[in-house]
């Protein structure tokens, strides 16, 4: 499995996505912390999350966090059920800013930003409700896969 190697590969991995792939992306982050990665879910930290969105704009509250926290060896990982939200695009241009790989599990339904701009893709899914359930399904697959030992 492509995605569990290079999360096995990364220094860290850095999480996010907006509403349910908020969460998505926060459940993620726990399971692979739970599997010995050194995981973080941007969208946990609401403090963080809120006072960048105030401070610059909604759409650079993941990439100011990660243009502070990424190094090149880590992986960010984004969760979207559209693939267009411009937070989204933004956390994977600054994650190539910073030499590190930019993965984006997305919406099927729809062509993407995203899938344009992110090193890796995966699209799943005939609606956002579809799209975000795979999320959480690829996201148990890989913590699957590493606790199997890969």
């Amino acid at each position: 499995m492509k995605l569990a190697k290079a999360i096995m590969k990364a220094r860290h991995v850095y999480l996010c996505g907006n509403g349910g792939s908020a969460a998505n992306a926060i459940h993620m982050a726990n399971d692979l912390v739970a599997c010995g990665v050194k995981a973080h879910a941007l969208t946990a930290d609401v403090a963080t999350l809120t006072a960048t969105a105030n401070d610059y704009s909604y759409g650079a509250a993941f990439a100011v966090q990660l243009r502070v926290l990424v190094e090149p060896g880590d992986l960010v990982l984004v969760l979207s059920g559209s693939g267009n939200s411009p937070n989204i695009l933004q956390a994977i241009q600054a994650a190539k800013e910073k030499g590190a790989e930019s993965w984006a599990i997305v919406g099927a339904y729809q062509d993407t930003a995203a899938e344009h701009i992110a090193d890796h893709v995966t699209k799943f899914g005939r609606d956002m409700q579809e799209a975000e359930e795979k999320q959480i399904y690829l996201g148990h697959r890989v913590m699957r896969y590493l606790k199997s030992g890969g």
